[in-house]
């Protein structure tokens, strides 16, 4: 990232580079700030965090934290993250495994490249900024707003962040406030928005519980 910092001041351009909710502890109570100070618990998370340095050295550098990331089609042939797990599953009449005690701030993959694209056309002082949905939600609340859209009654089997074995240490709460976003011009619409916006461009397959 340092080197991508210096060949950004060496042409003048302006770098952007994306960074992750993992930078805190997930210890707070309520959304984290870009002043809340970072505290990393694993080696990927302090990763990110020098790489948010190394960022913040190129002239008008942009780091955008952004966390549970979703947008992708239905058929998408690549890997996959929660929020499409949790669609495949409702729609298939499984029962959902989801967090009850991990608090999100969900991030719609168009909403973020349009705050992005804001964020570098209107020349926005460079910075961190918290790039996400507006809100915050438990998996298991996020799942069954997902399953209203959907219109499919919910299978879900709820569990806690310690009855499962992580690779890294995830941060329980991670919910990131984005009012600085939001005063350089771009209010993020709520994540319930984002989730309706994605199931309608997105499509349901024929659920075996759909809602009557």
């Amino acid at each position: 990232m340092r080197s991508l910092a210096r060949a950004a001041e060496s042409i003048g351009a302006r770098l952007v580079h994306y960074s992750t909710d993992f930078v805190f502890d997930g210890t707070a109570t309520e959304p984290y700030s870009e002043a809340s100070a970072p505290t990393p618990r694993s080696v990927y998370a302090a990763s990110k965090l020098v790489g948010e340095w190394f960022a913040l050295e190129a002239p008008g550098g942009l780091v955008l934290r952004v966390e549970s990331l979703f947008g992708s089609p239905r058929d998408w042939p690549g890997r996959r993250g929660t929020m499409d797990a949790i669609a495949a599953g409702l729609e298939q009449g499984r029962a959902v495994r989801v967090f009850t005690d991990r608090t999100v701030s969900p991030g719609y993959t168009p909403d973020i490249a349009a705050a992005t694209r804001h964020l570098v056309e209107s020349a926005a002082p460079g910075g961190i900024y918290h790039c996400v949905n507006t809100g915050m939600a438990t998996w298991e609340d996020v799942a069954r707003e997902l399953a209203r859209v959907m219109q499919i009654e919910p299978s879900l089997a709820p569990i806690r962040t310690d009855e499962v074995q992580m690779a890294a240490s995830r941060p329980r709460f991670c919910a990131l406030a984005n009012a600085k976003l939001a005063a350089a011009g771009f209010p993020m619409p709520t994540w319930q928005d984002a989730i309706a916006r994605w199931v309608a461009v997105r499509g349901v397959a024929a659920p075996t519980n759909q809602i009557n």
